[in-house]
């Protein structure tokens, strides 16, 4: 009689710019989070299948909190002054299939109640591609003593659900510079400094002088870490002559659904 184990490869997914994210095995999410401002309770997000084939979709919620590089870590408890948002949102449907091509609305509803305390609260809404049983079973294979291993990639991405309640604000401060060559390329890494009570998200600019040099968009601080380290990959030929330069840098809200307050650095380069 064979024996079977399986084991399942999480992968991640990739923001874009433009308010999509997108993952490896081939669906997309728009928008890229949600956030509740005061009053809301209804919003809504949307999954498409942009693949030939009929997939599956299972839908779930989980706690995460944010490093210092900017990774996100499943968490079991909030961060000093953060609440998690998962035991005050409702969320429909919770598995789905869709055909090539096709997308569904995923309705999501705020239930946290007047007597909340206030705050932001947030969790993170996750999606995962379900395996074809077909192709797990074509997948597998069998040692000589019988055991069938079968290796199954999920293909996921997880996007913020933010609630807030009460008059939240934050302030952002930019510090610690520095400019590194990593092969080819040029990097600028910079701390972004958060205080307050609600998470920021902007874009970052990098200057030589007057000429733009550098840029990356949608750099999220959460409530879980004050500071998060960025690296900003700089113009090649920009970057070839950066030394003695005046380098301004620059952070706030460029981007539609960005909330940021503005911050800007001064340096010389080394």
């Amino acid at each position: 009689m064979k024996h079977f184990l399986a084991l399942s490869l999480f992968i991640g997914a990739m923001a874009l710019s433009s308010g999509t994210v997108s993952a490896a095995g081939g669906f997309v999410v728009t928008p890229h989070r949600v956030v509740f401002e005061k009053n809301q309770k209804v919003s809504e997000v949307i999954i498409a299948n942009r693949g030939d084939t009929t997939k599956r979709y299972r839908i779930s919620v989980v706690n995460k909190a944010m490093l210092k590089n900017g990774k996100l870590e499943v968490s079991d408890a909030p961060a000093e002054g953060e609440f998690f948002a998962k035991d005050h949102i409702r969320y429909s449907p919770r598995q789905i299939t869709l055909g090539p091509k096709e997308s569904q609305k995923v309705r999501i509803m705020s239930r946290l109640k007047n007597g909340a305390a206030d705050g932001e609260y947030r969790s993170h809404l996750l999606m995962q591609e379900l395996p074809d049983a077909d192709e797990a079973k074509a997948a597998g294979s069998t040692s000589d003593d019988g055991l069938s291993i079968n290796v199954q990639a999920i293909f996921g991405l997880s996007i913020p659900i933010i609630l807030r309640k009460g008059d939240l604000s934050a302030e952002v401060e930019l510090s610690t510079p520095k400019i590194e060559k990593e092969g080819e390329n040029t990097f600028l890494y910079v701390d972004v400094n958060r205080k307050g009570t609600k998470s920021v998200l902007g874009t970052v600019n990098v200057f030589a002088d007057s000429q733009k040099v550098g840029i990356l968009k949608g750099i999220a601080v959460y409530l879980s870490t004050p500071t998060r380290v960025v690296s900003i990959k700089l113009d090649p030929e920009h970057a070839k002559n950066l030394s003695g330069k005046n380098i301004r840098v620059t952070f706030g809200a460029e981007e539609e659904r960005e909330d940021a307050p503005d911050a800007e650095l001064s340096f010389v380069a080394p």
